[in-house]
């Protein structure tokens, strides 16, 4: 079986390693990134299976990736699945029309893992919280 690789955009140092040591103990390849931008490159340098990005982050935020992801023909495929501790219902309803998943920080590793099997194995959009 091929080792899926995931890319995690995340600001938060603790939520980003967690969430990476997660996915590395379940047998993910796993890429990390601080920022929009730089996990942008990242994306287009290794072409992941899934993106797990934050919305809320310094320089470039989760929409602006989203939009430089689905404007490059490289990554315009490649499922997104946001998170956010934002509690805004009308960002949530936004993230969960244009992301393939969505999940509501804090969440749990079932939360995670579900979301990321659901997204990988039917393409189906998923969200919690």
């Amino acid at each position: 079986m091929v080792m899926k690789t995931i890319l995690v955009i995340e600001d938060n140092d603790e939520i980003r390693e967690n969430t990476s040591e997660m996915l590395e103990l379940a047998h993910y390849r796993v890429l990390t990134s601080k920022e929009g931008s730089s996990g942008y490159e990242l994306a287009r340098q290794y072409n992941p299976d899934l993106i797990l990005c934050d919305i809320m982050m310094p320089k470039t935020d989760g929409r602006a990736f989203f939009k430089m992801a689905k404007a490059d023909e490289l990554l315009r495929n490649t499922p997104i699945v946001f998170f956010s501790a934002g509690s805004a219902q009308d960002l949530q309803k936004e993230l969960k029309k244009i992301a393939d998943g969505f999940l509501k920080k804090p969440f749990t590793e079932q939360e995670l893992f579900s979301t990321i099997n659901t997204v990988l194995e039917t393409g189906k959009k998923m969200s919690t919280g």
